[in-house]
C-alpha cells in the first residue's frame, strides 16, 4: 500500500514538473497603440450668396464665381443683368492646422417668394481646402454658383438653402 502511495506522489510531481508554470508569451518586440486626435472641423456662414438682378428675354445661365472673377450672365441677347451688389458666399472653416478637407455641394432649388416657383441651382466650389490656421480666425471658403432661368420663369424673388459640407 504504501508503494501505491509511494508512485502516485511521484506520478503527481511528474505532472507537476512537465506542465510549464503560466505558460504566457510575451510578444517582441510587442505591437504598439496610435491614435490621431483632430480638431473638430466647424463650418460658418458669414455671407450669402447674391446674383443680382435680370430681366429674361430668353433662355440662359447666370453665374457667380467661387474664385472671384467677374460674374456672367447669357447669352447677351436672351438676358439683361444687373451685378450691383453680386456676391459669392463666404464660409469659414475651423479645424486642425494644415489639413486638407473635402469641399461637398449638392445641388438645390431656388423658392420664389410670391409665385411658388422655383429655379434650379449649381453650388460652385473648390472640391478641397486646406486650413492654415486652426485658431479663432479660421480659413475662408468662398462658394459661386449657377441659374438658368427663360422667358417662362415667374417674375419673383428667389431663393434657398445652399448645401455646403466640410469633412476631413
Amino acid at each position: 500500500m504504501i508503494k501505491i502511495v509511494r508512485l502516485a506522489a511521484l506520478a503527481a510531481v511528474a505532472t507537476a514538473a512537465a506542465t510549464p508554470a503560466g505558460a504566457q508569451v510575451s510578444a517582441n518586440p510587442p505591437a504598439r497603440a496610435h491614435v490621431n486626435v483632430t480638431k473638430p472641423l466647424i463650418l460658418e456662414a458669414e455671407e450669402d450668396l447674391q446674383f443680382g438682378s435680370v430681366a429674361v428675354y430668353g433662355p440662359g445661365t447666370i453665374t457667380v464665381p467661387a474664385d472671384n472673377s467677374a460674374p456672367t450672365c447669357g447669352p447677351v441677347a436672351e438676358m439683361t443683368c444687373d451685378f450691383t451688389g453680386a456676391q459669392r458666399a463666404e464660409y469659414t472653416v475651423r479645424g486642425a492646422n494644415n489639413a486638407i478637407v473635402t469641399v461637398n455641394v449638392t445641388p438645390s432649388t431656388l423658392d420664389g417668394l410670391v409665385s411658388g416657383d422655383t429655379v434650379a441651382f449649381r453650388p460652385l466650389a473648390q472640391a478641397t481646402l486646406q486650413l492654415n490656421n486652426s485658431g479663432s480666425a479660421g480659413t475662408t471658403l468662398y462658394v459661386g454658383g449657377e441659374v438658368d432661368v427663360d422667358e417662362t420663369t415667374a417674375e419673383d424673388s428667389y431663393s434657398g438653402d445652399i448645401e455646403v459640407t466640410v469633412e476631413y
